[in-house]
């Protein structure tokens, strides 16, 4: 019985991840195999069922599903052991080596057995149990320095640590971690067009990025299977927003404070600073904002009511700037210098621009309305989120629509003109009876004036039904197929315009898609036209029919086959 009660319940832990940390350690099977080895010296046998193995960093507290679900078998007393190959794998963070630790205080945790020595619930124990953690611990943060010294040496040569970007190449001839770029003469003459363009305030950031594919043919380098491609909104949004084609970029110092750094004297700048700021104006977001008293810039203004008493909803900005040297917030437009510690904003270190837009009710109709203000960042959020998850499909799934669109409107166009026809002749048909219908009433066939009348109202109302069914019958075949591609196209990338897109990107699309707009409890609740809530009704029917069908993700795998082919006949019957 006493060898009963004292019985420990052992589990087998094992994690490797892919971060830097983890590069020298054994695999996971090996571990396991040195895990078993170690439990078997320690008379210890440990079921396949008690073994626990991930692939997470162990440097985050709370962070790996495993080791929580291993905590919590060991304060539900299901677990009174642990083995592993090192302390390390248990622990790289101050807290969860405190939890363990803390376990062991309670009685709940008995031992842990690595292959350097078994840890039980003792002072020693547990003072070399947290030095070898904490040991660890230092480790990642001296990697960590180490990794930021290197950064900041590159920052400092005039390079950003990524790949290059477009317009300019890696330099492959260098050593790893010391690699430098050089210019990319192809695509830096397109690139120099396109900011040319930009710069005449006539695009924007979609029509721009159309100018670059058609006009110029810029495409981005090929790096083995990718690349090769015309540039994308996003891509194109960050090429316009990017300062190192001005020769310059930021990233943080030592101090984790924003630093300003100079491109490298070999690398060509395709656009001067003042150029640069002058795209930043006409974009109206990014960069340092500067402030256009009468810029037009705010695309939800004409199309939103103040859903509390029903009034105009108004946008107003606001640019502040933060003094770098005391700190104190004030707007900055017509000041030359901080209205507390009098410096001059120009010999200011890297102060801290801020830019808002807020949409409030005018309290026009009720002057006591309580309707909140609503900044332009959320609703771009929640408008760009909405769409994604109500209307936005795959460029696969458009392709699918069209391709099948298109042939059905061809199969079927000898049938609509005869449909047509047909319409036609009976609009003629009801004109003519309405012509008779007059002459017998002037000729005075029909003595009852107000039986008259009524025939007249009912004939008239015959004619004006017989037009509009003739309107909307087989309407014309590239109309609608040009229709059907302007909604689709919208469909795909219109989240994509919200997040990233500018005034007459978002104009463009709250034109097309919305008919209303309403603020209420500082979120914002969208109605949508005819068009795109059929387009949204299809959705839901689908996701209904099979949940596993997302159309914003269809085509990219080849799994999703079948629960398309479930909701096939929602999109286009037939």
């Amino acid at each position: 019985m006493e060898k009963q009660k004292n019985k420990i319940n052992h589990t087998l832990y094992a994690r490797k991840s892919s971060e830097e940390e983890d590069r020298q350690v054994l695999s996971i099977d090996s571990q396991i195999n040195e895990d078993k080895k170690i439990a078997s010296s320690n008379g210890v046998i440990v079921p396949d069922d008690a073994i626990r193995k991930e692939s997470f960093s162990a440097k985050t507290e709370y962070a790996r599903p495993v080791f929580e679900s291993m905590i919590k078998d060991i304060e539900a007393g299901r677990v009174q052991g642990i083995i592993a190959w090192h302390p390390n794998r248990l622990s790289r963070n101050a807290i969860d080596a405190a939890r363990l630790i803390s376990l062991f205080d309670k009685g709940k945790l008995k031992q842990i057995i690595t292959a350097q020595q078994v840890f039980r619930n003792t002072p020693s124990d547990k003072f070399f149990f947290n030095l070898l953690t904490s040991q660890a611990k230092m480790e990642n943060d001296n990697k960590s320095l180490d990794v930021k010294r290197g950064l900041r040496r590159k920052y400092e040569m005039g390079y950003p640590p990524c790949l290059s970007k477009v317009g300019y190449m890696n330099d492959e001839s260098g050593r790893k971690g010391d690699k430098k770029w050089k210019n990319d003469t192809d695509r830096q003459p397109l690139i120099k067009k396109v900011f040319e363009e930009f710069l005449t305030a006539r695009y924007s950031v979609r029509k721009i990025k159309e100018y670059a594919d058609k006009n110029v043919c810029l495409r981005t380098i090929q790096r083995n299977k990718e690349g090769g491609k015309p540039l994308n909104e996003s891509a194109m949004y960050n090429l316009l927003t990017d300062p190192f084609y001005a020769g310059f970029f930021y990233r943080n110092d030592e101090n984790e404070e924003k630093k300003r750094y100079e491109a490298h004297e070999s690398l060509n700048r395709l656009i001067t600073e003042g150029q640069y700021w002058q795209v930043q104006r006409i974009l109206g977001k990014k960069g340092k904002p500067c402030p256009t008293k009468y810029l037009e810039s705010f695309p939800y203004k004409r199309f939103m009511k103040c859903g509390s008493c029903g009034g105009s909803v108004t946008a107003e900005q606001k640019h502040q700037l933060i003094c770098s040297e005391c700190k104190f917030k004030f707007s900055y437009p017509n000041k030359t210098a901080c209205p507390k510690c009098k410096v001059k904003i120009e010999k200011m270190e890297n102060p801290k621009y801020l830019y808002y837009i807020f949409y409030h009710c005018i309290k026009g109709k009720d002057p006591n309305c309580k309707e909140g203000a609503l900044q332009e960042i959320k609703i771009d959020e929640y408008v760009a989120d909405y769409f994604a998850k109500n209307i936005k499909i795959s460029t696969a799934l458009k392709e699918w629509c069209l391709k099948n669109f298109t042939e059905i409107i061809e199969n079927e166009k000898q049938n609509e003109l005869e449909v047509r026809i047909s319409k036609e002749r009976e609009l003629e048909q009801k004109k003519k009876d309405y012509d008779n219908l007059v002459k017998m009433g002037s000729r005075g066939l029909i003595s009852d004036e107000e039986a008259f009348l009524r025939l007249e109202s009912s004939a008239s109302a015959d004619i004006k039904k017989a037009e509009q069914s003739l309107s909307r019958a087989g309407g014309s075949p590239t109309e609608m197929i040009d229709e059907a591609k302007k909604i689709f196209n919208f469909a795909v990338g219109v989240a994509e315009i919200f997040r990233n897109g500018v005034f007459k990107d978002k104009d463009e699309a709250l034109t097309e898609i919305c008919s209303n707009l309403t603020l209420k409890g500082k979120k914002v609740e969208i109605y949508e036209q005819n068009s795109y809530l059929a387009l949204k009704k299809c959705i839901v029917e689908s996701k209904l029919k099979n949940s596993n069908f997302e159309p914003a993700i269809y085509g990219e795998n080849n799994e999703k086959t079948e629960s398309f082919d479930s909701v096939r006949s929602t999109w286009l019957p037939g």
